[in-house]
Formats: C-alpha cells, sequence, structure tokens
C-alpha cells in the first residue's frame, strides 16, 4: 500500500510531531470524498489534544477519533481518523484510515 508522507508540525498526546504519514487505503472505499488535503486537515483538528488508545494489535497502539470538519459553504461534516504514532520517539504520526461518519461518537472534536 502506497504511503504519502508530509512534513507537518503538531503535538498529540504531548508527543511533538514533525511527520504525517498517510496511507492510501482510505482510498478503496472513501477515494471520491476524501484526499490527503482533507485528511492533513483532519490531522490538524488533533493538535493540542490527548487520546487514549482505542486498541492494541501486534504492540501498536491504534487511535481512533471523530473529527468534525466545516468547509467554506458546506455544512459541518463528522470524519474518522485511524492512526498510529511511529519512529524511535514517536516523532511521526501515522494515519491508517479516515472515513466520514453519519455521527459523531467516542473523541469527537
Amino acid at each position: 500500500m502506497k504511503i504519502n508522507n508530509y512534513d507537518q508540525e503538531l503535538t498529540v498526546n504531548g508527543r511533538q510531531i514533525f511527520q504525517v504519514r498517510i496511507s492510501q487505503y482510505y482510498r478503496t472505499k472513501h477515494g471520491k470524498s476524501i484526499d490527503d488535503g482533507l485528511v492533513l486537515e483532519l490531522v490538524m483538528a488533533l493538535d493540542g489534544e490527548t487520546f487514549l488508545a482505542d486498541s492494541f494489535s501486534r504492540g501498536i497502539e491504534y487511535y481512533a477519533a471523530d473529527v468534525t470538519h466545516e468547509s467554506q459553504g458546506h455544512r459541518k461534516k463528522v470524519y474518522r481518523i485511524i492512526w498510529i504514532f511511529e519512529g524511535e520517539v514517536f516523532q511521526v504520526l501515522g494515519v491508517v484510515n479516515a472515513y466520514r461518519r453519519k455521527t459523531r461518537k467516542k473523541g469527537a472534536l
């Protein structure tokens, strides 16, 4: 699966992030309504926030949050973003998936 890398500074869970890696997995089902630009906007909504791990698999902590996004001239939409922290000191946020939701759930921003 292809991964796109973006230099982006933000803080999530008290960790200083310098790069965002976006898996292109979301394109398999949601590519018509989401692109990397929108995913980066959703990631920036995480800035300054703290989240509990949503699940664990093979030693990796997965995080998930619902983010409310409002684009110019459109009504607010809710998206789910799923990510992990990567790198030796967790300076990379890896987006595993992102998709639109009909309602907000836990961790909604």
